[in-house]
């Protein structure tokens, strides 16, 4: 298969993109250390403008963005949505993690599963997906060995509701990154490349100190999740470091691009 592109989750460097010329500036940096792709916000130009300033680049925009509630509700952010997503050239529209009050619930989760699913019945008439980022919480226990991201999984539309898997968020929820890399195969366009790094601290015994790390530099099994990647022909690797503890977030970014390279991709 072609190589998965490497990109950014622009979230990683967002005290660098108040103003045009910063969220430039940035980009350029990105671009120079050697990424192919993006998943941004906070670009204050035109779509005609940001689009020209990517291609110029050569960064592929990997998602575009709504917000799925008022999608759900009006059918002009539902519409605008399905253009933005057309004129970027992309067929994956994120939407954020389900509400508060559905988290804790096998109701909650079912109702989610039912208002995305009208959404994607739409979005797939226009040949387009939903992409959704999981974290930890989808991991939340309903009982009988069932948990919300497994429950999310088999109640929605696998042709409209695709996947943007974190394998920070599925180590920190009990799971192994691989093995829901895998149980995605043919709905996980994206996967986003965070370490999960055991730090010094811990005051007693059950407690776990753990911060967000550079790829490469934590504790996950890095040629086992990029192998899984390979095997579900996944088509981008976006790295998102949460926090850089005090650390240029640049240089952070580059020592998972080094380490990426590093083990193969």
């Amino acid at each position: 298969m072609q190589n998965m592109r490497k990109g950014v989750q622009i979230y990683t460097v967002r005290d660098h993109i108040s103003t045009q010329e910063e969220y430039e500036s940035t980009l350029r940096k990105i671009r120079a250390i050697g990424y192919d792709s993006v998943q941004t916000y906070g670009w204050k130009c035109s779509d005609v403008e940001h689009k020209a300033f990517l291609d110029d680049l050569g960064l592929t925009l990997e998602s575009t963005g709504g917000d799925y509630e008022t999608m759900l509700n009006d059918p002009a952010a539902l519409k605008k949505a399905i253009e933005t997503a057309h004129f970027y050239g992309t067929d994956l529209v994120s939407v954020g993690t389900l509400p508060v009050e559905l988290r804790d619930s096998r109701e909650g989760f079912l109702k989610y599963a039912e208002d995305v699913n009208k959404l994607g019945a739409e979005l797939k008439k226009e040949g387009l997906h939903l992409l959704y980022h999981s974290h930890a919480l989808e991991f939340y226990s309903l009982g009988g060995g069932e948990n919300g991201f497994d429950l999310l999984f088999s109640e929605t539309d696998p042709e409209a509701f695709w996947y943007c898997l974190d394998t920070h968020w599925i180590h920190s929820g009990g799971k192994n990154p691989a093995d829901y890399i895998r149980k995605c195969k043919g709905r996980l366009p994206v996967v986003h490349f965070k370490d999960y790094k055991i730090i010094g601290g811990a005051e007693y015994i059950e407690q776990v100190v753990k911060a967000f790390g550079e790829v490469g530099e934590g504790n996950l099994n890095w040629p086992e999740i990029i192998a899984a990647c390979r095997e579900t022909e996944a088509r981008s690797c976006i790295v998102e470091q949460d926090n850089c503890y005090g650390k240029d977030p640049f240089d952070c970014l580059k020592v998972s691009f080094d380490n990426m390279v590093k083990f193969g991709l």
